[in-house]
């Protein structure tokens, strides 16, 4: 029979249960991940992620061949800073190509751009340099920037 009683939150989440350990495992990893993302170039870190940590070894998924191979130059100094900061037990990384980084990446990028709110207000000061500029245009630009500068509030 099985033991499908309900169990005391404090339990699950005691030293021993497995829940912990998951917890302490990905916190671990979250923390290895902001040292990377240090010691990185800003370029590379949304093309990457921490896969796992085992055995010394560390387990890096990259969204494509390319970044990968910009990831290899940067391999010594990030051997090197890992060991200095968080896993001095660290003796190598591997690599695996993931290209639903990439994807996810330009997903989130697509919906921050969404989120972006365009101002069609400029300031009055930008207003005083268009009319400025306008004084000494030709009529059809002068125009236009007369127009521009009625933007401002």
């Amino acid at each position: 029979m099985r033991d499908n009683e309900p169990k005391v939150l404090t339990s699950l989440l005691s030293q021993g249960a497995l829940l912990s350990k998951l917890k302490e495992r990905a916190v671990a990893l979250s923390q290895l991940t902001k040292v990377i993302d240090e010691l990185l170039p800003t370029p590379l870190n949304q093309q990457y992620r921490v896969a796992n940590y085992r055995q010394g070894v560390l387990i890096l998924e990259v969204s494509s061949a390319s970044w990968l191979t910009r990831l290899k130059y940067e391999q010594g100094n990030l051997l090197s800073g890992i060991r200095q900061k968080i896993l001095p037990s660290l003796s190598s990384i591997q690599y695996k190509i993931n290209p639903t980084i990439a994807t996810n990446y330009s997903q989130s990028v697509i919906l921050s751009a969404k989120n972006v709110k365009i101002s069609n207000v400029i300031s009055k000061q930008t207003a005083i340099y268009l009319n400025a500029v306008a004084e000494q245009a030709p009529d059809k630009l002068k125009k236009q920037l007369i127009k521009l500068a009625n933007h401002a509030k």
